[in-house]
């Protein structure tokens, strides 16, 4: 094809009636397009489009290969499109090398008689006729070719460009934005990935301090140091579990504290239970759900608030130690937070930030990163009463 021809199909192109009428199928057509989000899909529908629009024999979707500057054949329709399917066509080999490297429209009514043409690529099929658009992002960078082969309906004419270029530009904006999809998804997994990895890392080194501790704890003969360690025992566990529960939900999902606090104190009731007498534990609750970050501060909560229970709530004559664990929301959004015991009870004088204890420390930091109230009732037992807002 000569060069002015060339240059007179990459020019300005007025539209007429037909060419009208052709936008407007493709506008009925195209929506399959836009919807569409795998990448397969995006092919898929996009080639049925063509089809329909240009009413060609074949037609086919080649996409760029960076790497290599080759063209693939990535979705073909036609008696062929088995064949050529995933055949790769030179770096600026034939019409559609000459397409992408001038970023312009090509057609020929004539193939045979044109010096871009290099041969079909597959020996069992004709092309008579050809179009050929690019296919550009939002960037114009070139990602591919859109072409028709041999028009059922006459031959091609400069009226077919505006139509083709048309669709070829919602081709490729879909090809775009499910590539892109695809890397979000890709980044996804491989975070999920790392997540998985660190989680099981972490895991078992957390298991790995508490079986050592567990393995020294019965040579220890001084009492004092061997309920530290039990304590430092329970904060190491809560911590686990805490990270286990968590890492087990999914991201952005509120947590069910009813199930993560009965789990939660059950092991805590396992570390703390063997240096005392038998314990019971009872859970009540509603079904409260936090988000991750204020879960995690009651879990901890939860864990300082027990050891207390167990260091100082009961003596040789209460007869049926137990802790109980309460849960409500209540006031549109107000969580109440309750353990108490029926225990001996702390004296009028016992204040959580004036205890001195590393304990008493960690309640009243968890206690404003919750921005919470606290109420210590005294009596037949303790209660620590916890107000904070969803």
């Amino acid at each position: 094809m000569s060069s002015s021809n060339r240059d007179k199909i990459a020019g300005k192109i007025s539209y007429d009636e037909k060419t009208s009428s052709s936008l407007q199928i493709l506008l009925k057509n195209i929506s399959s397009v836009n919807r569409a989000v795998k990448l397969r899909t995006v092919l898929q529908e996009s080639i049925e489009v063509v089809q329909n629009v240009m009413n060609t024999e074949a037609s086919s979707i080649m996409l760029l290969d960076e790497n290599t500057g080759e063209l693939i054949v990535s979705m073909p329709t036609g008696p062929v499109k088995k064949e050529v399917k995933g055949k790769r066509i030179k770096k600026g080999k034939g019409i559609s090398g000459w397409v992408v490297k001038n970023k312009k429209p090509f057609y020929s009514n004539d193939v045979s008689k044109s010096d871009l043409f290099a041969g079909d690529i597959s020996e069992t099929f004709t092309s008579k006729n050809i179009i050929c658009v690019p296919l550009r992002n939002s960037d114009n960078k070139m990602i591919g070719v859109l072409q028709a082969i041999n028009k059922r309906d006459g031959d091609f004419s400069d009226r077919n460009i505006p139509v083709f270029e048309a669709l070829a530009d919602h081709v490729a904006m879909a090809i775009e934005r499910s590539r892109e999809l695809q890397e979000v998804q890709r980044k996804l997994e491989e975070r999920d990935l790392l997540l998985t990895e660190i989680h099981h890392r972490l895991k078992n080194n957390l298991s790995t301090i508490t079986a050592l501790i567990e393995l020294e704890l019965p040579d220890i003969k001084d009492e004092t140091a061997k309920e530290t360690l039990q304590k430092t025992m329970a904060r190491i566990k809560s911590m686990t579990e805490v990270h286990d529960f968590l890492y087990n939900n999914k991201p952005g999902n509120e947590i069910k504290l009813k199930l993560y606090v009965e789990r939660l104190s059950r092991e805590i009731s396992n570390i703390l239970s063997h240096a005392s007498r038998d314990i019971k534990i009872k859970v009540r609750s509603e079904d409260v759900f936090l988000d991750t970050d204020r879960a995690m501060s009651c879990g901890l909560l939860l864990n300082e608030l027990m050891v207390n229970c167990y260091k100082h709530a009961f003596d040789d004559e209460i007869n049926d130690p137990r802790i109980f664990i309460e849960l409500a929301e209540v006031d549109n959004g107000t969580i109440e937070f309750k353990v108490s015991d029926n225990g001996t009870g702390i004296g009028e004088d016992f204040s959580i930030t004036e205890s001195g204890s590393v304990g008493g420390w960690l309640i009243d930091v968890l206690i404003r990163r919750l921005e919470a109230d606290i109420d210590i009732q005294r009596g037949d037992g303790t209660t620590f009463l916890i107000r904070f807002d969803k």
